[in-house]
């Protein structure tokens, strides 16, 4: 029979495993019912805490552990800069990890990590494998943006639903009624409620929802580009797209650009992150902002209550519609420029 391990503990008395570490070392108040939950989960888990646990457990590493699945992606990058940011003002330092703990060489790699090196871990993405939940570790862990709670662990994320909806609805106060989505990738959880967004503005309005309408971007400049251009073909009378990201939106104005549509002048583009370069872009780019660099800052707050036992009382900022110039206002319907040259690549 497999030793028990503290996670074993955690879900079996329906607390975090912080809330178990905090116990075992008596480290912070636990309420008398969590208490006995973890108690009665020990006895009948046969848990015993290993000696290596038990050494220097208490001593501060001073060093946080950020774990990403690509740290040149944008939106892991900005969270990275408020992440930093929040740090440096606590004295300890960052170690970086790039896995997505799908093989046993990534989950040893934060095994060891976990080990020796931190005070608490915290993991951008929401594509991790749930393996990551078998690493059997004391330290605290943080999940921002990710799809599955795993192990009760505390996880923060933005309203992606609210930004898919704010967009969506923005577009059509302009007057727009043929309106299409260039969603995400429907494994992951930000693609999948930036779609409700947009299937509940629509509805709200009372337009009726058309598949047709939405298509995969893959949250990829280049398949921004086709997609935009297959969808004009197929439906000229669209005159906006609601784009699940600032790339996609980027390849979907270049794409109408080749065949022969402008925007905002025949189709109105509206993007999702407010990446730096949506404002210098041409046109500029209308956008929801995703609060990153805000959304770094408060990840490591709320790791350090987590590690401190504190109550976790904080509040995820909100999205916001930034407007700039590629929606402008459908007062009419127009007439589809005339294309002499289509391409897909």
């Amino acid at each position: 029979m497999a030793k028990s391990t503290i996670s074993d503990v955690a879900r079996r008395a329906n607390v975090s495993i912080a809330t178990v570490s905090r116990y075992l070392n008596k480290s912070s108040f636990i309420t008398n019912d969590k208490v006995r939950a973890i108690e009665e989960a020990i006895f009948e888990l046969g848990y015993k805490k290993s000696a290596k646990s038990k050494k220097n457990h208490a001593e501060r590493k001073m060093r946080i552990g950020v774990v990403g699945y690509a740290f040149h992606d944008l939106w892991v990058s900005q969270l990275l800069s408020g992440i930093n940011e929040e740090v440096k003002k606590r004295k300890h330092t960052i170690s970086l990890e790039t896995s997505l703990a799908t093989n046993p060489k990534d989950l040893m790699n934060l095994k060891i990590l976990s080990d020796n090196d931190i005070d608490g871990f915290i993991f951008l993405g929401g594509s991790f494998s749930d393996d990551i939940g078998h690493i059997d570790s004391e330290i605290p862990i943080l999940l921002v943006g990710h799809d599955n709670m795993i192990n009760n662990w505390p996880t923060i994320n933005i309203d992606n639903e609210l930004g898919g909806y704010i967009a969506t609805n923005y577009v059509i106060q302009n007057g727009h009624k043929v309106i299409a989505h260039i969603c995400g990738p429907q494994h992951l959880k930000d693609g999948r409620d930036r779609l409700l967004g947009y299937k509940r503005a629509l509805k709200t309005a009372g337009i009726a929802f058309d598949s047709t309408l939405v298509v995969d971007g893959y949250y990829e400049t280049k398949h921004g580009l086709w997609q935009a251009q297959a969808l004009l073909k197929n439906r000229p009378d669209i005159t906006a797209i609601f784009c699940a990201n600032d790339l996609c939106a980027f390849g979907a104005i270049q794409g109408l650009h080749q065949i022969g549509y402008k925007v905002p002048d025949d189709v109105s583009i509206v993007g999702f992150d407010d990446m730096l370069m949506a404002d210098v872009f041409i046109p500029r780019l209308t956008t929801i902002r995703q609060p990153s660099f805000e959304l770094g800052e408060l990840a490591i707050k709320m790791l350090f209550d987590i590690i401190d036992g504190r109550k976790l009382d904080h509040k995820v900022p909100k999205v916001t519609l930034v407007e700039r110039d590629s929606v402008r206002p459908n007062e009419a319907p127009t007439m589809p420029p005339s294309v002499t040259h289509f391409r897909l690549s």
